[in-house]
C-alpha cells in the first residue's frame, strides 16, 4: 500500500513539475476535447440506427426446455409471438437419391434447411467403398441362404452401385464427401408442428428417407441449420457418404434436369438416370437458334443427325448443309432427299435467283398484316458480297460497275417488288411426287451469272459478242479486273457449273424440292478442298435463308436450317454478319438456325460470331479437347458455364474402353442444364454411326460397286489383244 502511495505521489510530482499550459493552449484543448466528443456522439448516432441483414432476422430469443427433448421455442418480440420449433436429420434411403424426391420438403414453408458437406480425400473414400462393396456382398450371401429373393435383389443393386462409384473414385472421374442435412421446422403452435412434420415424414418415406427428429439434441440441431453455421452433429451415424452426382440431386441449388415441353428425346440424365428432351422451339425461348459444339469424335456428328431425325418425326421441315457427307443414309431413311454437290455435276445453285418474301406491314388503324414482296434491294447487297469474295475484295468504282449492271438486268426481265413479276400468267398442270395433278403459275426463267457478265460487256466494251463473250476494246478501265476474273466462274467453265445456270438439282426444281421433302440435305463432300468450297457453302447458306426459312408456303411448318463446321463461315468477308442475322430474325419465319461446329474460338475471336453463339438459347456442350485457362475463361463469361460444367466438357480423352465418353455432355435450354449421354438404338445406330470399327464389325461399312463379271472379262480380253 505504501509503495502505491509512493507511486502516485511520484506521478503526482511530474505533473505538478511540468509547465502550466498558456490561456491560447487551454483552449485549443477545450475545443479538441469537444470536436472529440462530438465526432464520438455522430459515431453512436450510427451505430444505433445501421442495422446488419442478422439484426434483421434474428430472434428475440429461443429456449430449450428440460422437460421436453424434441422441440423448442423461439420467441419473436417484433411479431410479439412465440413459434415452436423442432429439429429434424434426414436419414437419406439406402441406395440412390433422385432429382425432385425432396421438393416436399423444399417446399414445406417455415424451415431451416442447411446441407454440411466434407469432402474425403482419394484415399479415404476408395477404402469406404471397398467396405461397401465387401458389405453388401455379405447381405447377397445372407439373403441367398435364407431364400428373400427381395433382400437379395436389393443387395445385388447397392453393390453394383458401390463397385460402380468404387471405379469412377479410383479413376479420378468422382469424389466422395461425408454430408449430413439438418432440418428445422417452425409453426405457429404445437399441433401444427406436428401435423406439418407428419406429412413430410409420410413424403419421404415413400421414397425411402427418413426425418428423425434429434431427440436430446435439439439445441445442436438448431444451432447447425441456422445459416453459415458449423455442424455439430459430427457422430458416424449423422453422416452420409455421397459422390458428386448425389449432392447434385439432393441439392435445391443446382439444376440438374430440362423441364419438359415437349421436344425429341436427346438421352439420359446421368444424374437422375432420366430421359431428357430438347424443344428448340420451347415457348419460352427467346430464340429458336441452337449450338453444338465437340471435338472430333466426342459425338457431335452423331447427335445431331440423331435429333435431326426425331425433328423429322415431330413434323419439322430441315435444310442442312453437310461437308462430310455424313448425314445421307439417315436423310434418305427419313423420307428425305439428299443433293449432291460435285464439280461437272448435274446440280447447279443460281445466286442470282430471286424468291418472295413475307413482311409485316401496320396499317393506319394499328392492325399488323402479312405482305408478300420481292426483296430486290436485299438481294443486290447479296450479289455484292458474293461478287467481293470472288475478286477478292473490290473497289468503290468496280462495285459501283456490278451494282449498275445488276440492276439493269433485273430492270430487263421485268422485275418488280410484285410477286406476281416472278411467274407466267398462265398455270400449267403439274403432277407432285404422290402422283396427283395440280395447276400452279410456273416461274419465269431466272436470271443468271452469265446474264450480268454480259450486261457488264454492254456497259464497258465494244464490239461485244454475247454468245462468245467476246469483245473488242474496253472503253471503262475499272471494268478490266471484272471482265477477266468473271469470265472463270461461267457456265462453260469447270467452277461455273455450279453456279452459274438456273437452281435445279438432279433436273428438279427446288420448288417441288422443298415444297414437298421434309428433309433436304446438300452433301459438299465431292467439293472438299475446291477453291470454290467457301464460296458454295456461302451460297448453300443463302439459299436456305431466301428459299426456305423466307419462304411463304412453308410459313406453317417449323424450319430448322442446319450449318454444319459452321466455323469456315469466317473465311468470307461478311458470312458471319450473315449467319448471326439468320439467327437473330429466323425466329419470324418459326425457324431457327443450328450452327454444329467443332471449333468455337472463330465464333468467340469475331464481334459478329460471338452474337452468333450467344443468341443460342439452346445448346449441346461435347467434349471441347485441349482448352487452355484463357478460352475456358472466355467459354465461362460468354455461356455462364459453371465450374463443373467446364470440367465436364473440358475433360481429357478417355483412357480406356471402360472410361468411354462419347455423347456425353452438358444440354442447356434456356437457363437449365443437364449433364447428359446421348443413346440410340442399335437399329438407329447403323443409319448414324461413322465409326470404323463399328461399321466393320457389323457388315455397314460402304463398299465399292462391282463390276459386271462380264464386262470386267471382255476389258480384260481387250487388254491383252
Amino acid at each position: 500500500m505504501e509503495r502505491r502511495q509512493q507511486s502516485m505521489g511520484l506521478f503526482k510530482k511530474k505533473k505538478a513539475a511540468s509547465p502550466e499550459l498558456t490561456e491560447e493552449q487551454d483552449i485549443e484543448q477545450e475545443e479538441s476535447r469537444a470536436s472529440k466528443k462530438g465526432k464520438k456522439a455522430k459515431e453512436d448516432l450510427h451505430a444505433v440506427a445501421r442495422q446488419s441483414y442478422f439484426d434483421k432476422i434474428g430472434s428475440a430469443g429461443v429456449h430449450f426446455p428440460e422437460h421436453v427433448k424434441d422441440r423448442a421455442y423461439q420467441c419473436d418480440q417484433r411479431a410479439g409471438a412465440e413459434y415452436s420449433s423442432r429439429s429434424y436429420i434426414l436419414d437419406f434411403g439406402n441406395t440412390s437419391i433422385s432429382t425432385g424426391e425432396l421438393e416436399t420438403l423444399y417446399r414445406a414453408g417455415a424451415s431451416n434447411i442447411t446441407f454440411h458437406l466434407t469432402k474425403l480425400t482419394k484415399n479415404q473414400a476408395t477404402r469406404k467403398y471397398k467396405n461397401a462393396v465387401t458389405d453388401e456382398g455379405s447381405r447377397v450371401i445372407q439373403a441367398r441362404k435364407s431364400g428373400n429373393d427381395i433382400e437379395e435383389n436389393e443387395a445385388l443393386k447397392a453393390r453394383s452401385n458401390a463397385e460402380r462409384l468404387l471405379d469412377e473414385i479410383s479413376d479420378g472421374y468422382n469424389d466422395g464427401f461425408l454430408g449430413t442435412m439438418v432440418v428445422t421446422l417452425f409453426a405457429k403452435d404445437d399441433k401444427t408442428l406436428d401435423n406439418i412434420g407428419m406429412l413430410i415424414q409420410d413424403t419421404l418415406e415413400h421414397n425411402e428417407h427418413n426425418l428423425r427428429p434429434l431427440y436430446a439434441r435439439q439445441k445442436d440441431g438448431w444451432l447447425s441449420a441456422l445459416p453459415f453455421s458449423g455442424n455439430r452433429l459430427t457422430a458416424t451415424v449423422d453422416r452420409r457418404f455421397f459422390d458428386r452426382t448425389s449432392i447434385v440431386a439432393a441439392s435445391p441449388f443446382y439444376s440438374s434436369k430440362i423441364p419438359f415441353s415437349g421436344g425429341v428425346p436427346v438421352g439420359t440424365n446421368l444424374h437422375n438416370q432420366n430421359m431428357e428432351f430438347l424443344n428448340v422451339f420451347a415457348p419460352y425461348l427467346d430464340n429458336y437458334s441452337s449450338l453444338i459444339v465437340g471435338a472430333s469424335g466426342s459425338g457431335k456428328s452423331f447427335s445431331n443427325k440423331y435429333i435431326s431425325s426425331s425433328q423429322v418425326l415431330l413434323g419439322y421441315r430441315i435444310f442442312s448443309i453437310d461437308p462430310d457427307g455424313e448425314n445421307g443414309p439417315i436423310c434418305v431413311l427419313m423420307g428425305g432427299k439428299e443433293v449432291e454437290i460435285r464439280e461437272g455435276g448435274s446440280c447447279t445453285i443460281n445466286i442470282c435467283a430471286l424468291t418472295e418474301e413475307e413482311i409485316e406491314q401496320t396499317l393506319p388503324n394499328g392492325r399488323r398484316v402479312s405482305k408478300v414482296i420481292v426483296p430486290i434491294g436485299s438481294k443486290v447487297g447479296r450479289l455484292i458480297t458474293f461478287y467481293n469474295k470472288l475478286l477478292d475484295g473490290i473497289s468503290s468504282l468496280e462495285k459501283e460497275l456490278l451494282k449498275k449492271a445488276i440492276m439493269d438486268v433485273i430492270e430487263e426481265w421485268g422485275i418488280t417488288e410484285n410477286p406476281e413479276s416472278l411467274y407466267e400468267n398462265e398455270k400449267t398442270p403439274v403432277r407432285l411426287s404422290n402422283g396427283d395433278i395440280t395447276y400452279k403459275k410456273q416461274r419465269k426463267p431466272e436470271f443468271t451469272l452469265s446474264d450480268i457478265y454480259k450486261q457488264i460487256l454492254k456497259n464497258t466494251t465494244l464490239g461485244y459478242n454475247l454468245h462468245d463473250f467476246s469483245y473488242q476494246e474496253i472503253i471503262d478501265p475499272d471494268a478490266r479486273r471484272l471482265i477477266k476474273v468473271l469470265r472463270g466462274y461461267l457456265r462453260d467453265r469447270p467452277d461455273g457449273k455450279i453456279l452459274d445456270g438456273e437452281t435445279q438439282f438432279n433436273g428438279e426444281k427446288i420448288d417441288n424440292l422443298l415444297d414437298d421433302i421434309c428433309w433436304v440435305n446438300f452433301n459438299m463432300k465431292a467439293v472438299e478442298g475446291s477453291d470454290i468450297y467457301d464460296i458454295i457453302m456461302h451460297v448453300l447458306t443463302l439459299l436456305g435463308w431466301e428459299y426456305f426459312v423466307k419462304r411463304p408456303s412453308l410459313r406453317r411448318f417449323k424450319k430448322r436450317l442446319k450449318i454444319e463446321e459452321a466455323w469456315r463461315m469466317k473465311r468470307i468477308d461478311g458470312a458471319m454478319q450473315f449467319v448471326e442475322e439468320l439467327a437473330r430474325r429466323s425466329r419470324k419465319y418459326q425457324a431457327g438456325v443450328d450452327i454444329i461446329t467443332q471449333d468455337l474460338n472463330p465464333f468467340l475471336e469475331d464481334s459478329d460470331g460471338q452474337a452468333v453463339v450467344k443468341q443460342a438459347t439452346s445448346a449441346l456442350f461435347l467434349r471441347l479437347g485441349s482448352v487452355d485457362d484463357e478460352e475456358k475463361r472466355k467459354l465461362q463469361s460468354i455461356f455462364n458455364l459453371s465450374e463443373g460444367e467446364l470440367q465436364i466438357i473440358c475433360r481429357k480423352p478417355a483412357e480406356s474402353e471402360d472410361s468411354q465418353t462419347k455423347g456425353e455432355g452438358i444440354l442447356r435450354v434456356g437457363g437449365s442444364s443437364a449433364y447428359v449421354k446421348v443413346q440410340v438404338s442399335d437399329e438407329m445406330r447403323g443409319f448414324i454411326d461413322t465409326d470404323t470399327d463399328y461399321l466393320i464389325n457389323n457388315g455397314l461399312l460402304p463398299g465399292l460397286e462391282e463390276y459386271d463379271k462380264q464386262e470386267e472379262e471382255e476389258v480384260r480380253e481387250a487388254s491383252l489383244v
